[in-house]
């Protein structure tokens, strides 16, 4: 063998293993090469370290001892056990590679039983040792069972046969790699006279080679051209013949579904596409027309692509032509469904605009006959207001004199022109908002004030009704910009519509909880309620909760709507709350807002209720309840 054990083996990681064994044993070791030297060593006693292998005379005898090791070495066992020429106990186990004794493990020192303490005084003596001191060290020296060390012995015999494989596998990877460095130094002395073969005759063969380059190369600039021009035709281009595609460019691939022109080479043109129902009948057509001709004009066709079930308008242009030496047909298309979408579309567009102008045109009509048919109705009721008004002031001045019949019956005309004028009113408004005309008059002002003066002014006709009218809130000043004609409208409308559906005791809350960024005003009564099933309805125009004949109270079911149009146009949104059999609660939600005004301070606008006209604005939105 070539190669020193210190070669094929690291050492140090070697010294970690077994300085991990020495920290369990307690028992000292040494790696011998053949010729004596120490390669690895742990754990040696002071009695060799501090006397034998420092004094020349019984350092010798060491070395005697350790080259008598491969004296002792009998292939047969796998370790051997020895007294060294100092008297010390030594076992030793070799390394073996390939039958081939190469280092030596040595597991001591050690006693086996106890030492004669005489022959070692007398040693001592013979090489001048300080004898305490030397026995000392000498009663350091473990004393082992055969037990032990046969299980020391077995551990290091494991360690041996892991250093050989080791070893083995080393060698074998050098053996190996020198084997391949060899090979390839032959292969390249082969590899060197090949190329100088071939060297010569590339020479030989390089005029006629840049003869035919010349030749291959305009051909291939040729097939390139016509390539790129067929691959980047902005249509599909495809050959076919009967039913199997033969070849195709990119767009033809794309229009199919596919990204790569491969991946329809060979397909069966079902396994593409099928012609659509519509155009079934002219799709024959054409092939018979092309078996017949060979050749057929520009066309439009309608396919269902295969692979995802969308339909494409097709124009196609086919003919025969030579390919492969054969006759197959070419088809040339492309895809036109995006203009026969826009076809479709500006159709219908066109259609959804004359649709759009008529309904423009009906609503004008509409808004316009609502509008006339209001102020037609308006002008009679107040001539009939003004006829009961004049009534009135007479008997106010004794020119004339009631009895109590006639007396109800004027009342009952009253209560009934104010009904409908309020059903005309509400029908303007709701003209009017629809129609986009009317418009918010916007006013800062205490909202808490007006709200407050709005309640009250009803209070007393709530309580001549046998109803309680409480109002409340968290705060007495917020400004904020509302229209006020609008906002009575809201709350007076909310006020009428809680006593005609509420019986006698009732109650009727008021609610208003602010904030610098939104009010919340609750309209709550304890009156009959609302079914679940119609809550959604009650702001729909021309809706009623109440359909009976047997009722108290009357509407056109336009006054819920006109609140709801009202809010939203102040920015704001309103909800209802009702459990049936326990009363129902509205409460609107507005936003806090200013207008800009002139001057440094805000004016606090307010409705005058001590004005008649407001008076008469509580009667006519309280026109349609009627007492029992």
């Amino acid at each position: 063998m070539k190669y020193t054990f210190t070669d094929l083996i690291d050492l140090k990681q070697f010294q970690r293993l077994m300085e991990s064994f020495y920290n369990i044993s307690k028992v000292p070791y040494t790696l011998l090469d053949l010729d004596g030297n120490i390669l690895s060593s742990i754990g040696w006693q002071d009695i060799c370290t501090k006397f034998h292998r420092i004094n020349p005379k019984s350092a010798s005898r060491c070395k005697k001892s350790d080259l008598s090791i491969k004296d002792r070495f009998n292939p047969v066992e796998k370790y051997g056990i020895y007294q060294c020429e100092n008297g010390l106990m030594d076992a030793f186990i070799p390394v073996i590679v390939k039958d081939e004794h190469i280092a030596t493990l040595v597991l001591g020192q050690f006693f086996l039983s106890h030492p004669d303490i005489a022959y070692f005084r007398k040693q001592a003596q013979t090489f001048n040792f300080d004898e305490s001191a030397y026995l000392k060290s000498l009663s350091r020296v473990p004393i082992i069972t055969k037990e032990q060390l046969q299980s020391y012995i077995d551990y290091y015999v494991q360690i041996s046969t892991i250093l050989s494989s080791m070893i083995s596998k080393e060698l074998k990877k050098r053996e190996s790699e020198s084997l391949l460095k060899n090979h390839n130094a032959n292969l390249e002395k082969i590899v060197t006279s090949r190329t100088a073969q071939l060297t010569a005759m590339n020479i030989k063969l390089e005029e006629d080679i840049q003869k035919r380059k010349s030749i291959e190369k305009n051909l291939k600039e040729s097939e390139e051209r016509y390539r790129l021009l067929i691959d980047l035709c902005p249509y599909g281009i495809s050959v076919r013949n009967k039913d199997t595609i033969l070849f195709a460019n990119t767009t033809a691939a794309k229009y199919f579904g596919f990204e790569n022109p491969k991946e329809i080479i060979g397909k069966k043109m079902h396994e593409l596409f099928v012609p659509h129902p519509d155009y079934r009948p002219s799709f024959k057509e054409n092939l018979k027309k092309i078996d017949r001709t060979g050749s057929i004009d520009l066309t439009e066709e309608k396919f269902i692509r295969t692979i995802d079930g969308n339909t494409l308008y097709m124009e196609t242009v086919s003919s025969f032509i030579p390919y492969n030496e054969n006759t197959e047909i070419l088809v040339v298309f492309r895809d036109i469904s995006e203009r026969k979408k826009i076809v479709n579309l500006q159709k219908e567009v066109e259609e959804k605009e004359k649709r759009l102008k008529e309904t423009i045109e009906f609503d004008l009509l509409r808004t316009e006959f609502f509008a006339n048919l209001s102020h037609e109705i308006k002008t009679p009721i107040n001539l009939i207001s003004s006829v009961v008004q004049l009534l009135e002031l007479e008997m106010k001045n004794n020119e004339i004199f009631l009895d109590t019949s006639m007396y109800q019956r004027l009342n009952i005309l009253k209560q009934n022109s104010n009904r409908l004028l309020k059903l005309t009113n509400n029908l303007i408004d709701v003209t009017k908002i629809d129609s986009g005309y009317l418009k918010l008059n916007l006013q800062n002002c205490n909202i808490i004030s007006v709200i407050e003066n709005i309640t009250m002014s009803v209070a007393e006709y709530i309580k001549n009704n046998h109803i309680e009218l409480l109002f409340d809130t968290n705060t007495e000043e917020l400004i904020t910009a509302v229209d006020l004609n609008a906002i009575e409208r809201i709350l007076l409308n909310l006020l009428s519509n809680a006593v005609k559906f509420i019986k006698e005791n009732g109650k009727i809350m008021v609610h208003m909880d602010a904030s610098e960024k939104e009010i919340i005003l609750s309209v709550k009564d304890t009156g009959v309620g609302i079914p679940k099933d119609k809550l959604e309805l009650i702001f729909d125009p021309f809706r009623q909760v109440d359909k009976s004949l047997t009722r108290n109270h009357e509407g056109s079911g336009m006054g819920l709507s006109l609140v709801k149009s009202l809010v939203h146009m102040h920015g704001g949104k309103i909800i209802a709350k009702s459990e049936y059999g326990q009363g129902s609660e509205f409460i609107i939600t507005l936003p806090v807002k200013k207008i800009p005004v002139h001057g440094d301070t805000i004016k606090n606008y307010d409705l005058d209720y001590s004005k008649a006209t407001h008076t008469e604005i509580i009667n006519i939105e309280f026109s349609d309840i009627y007492s029992s």
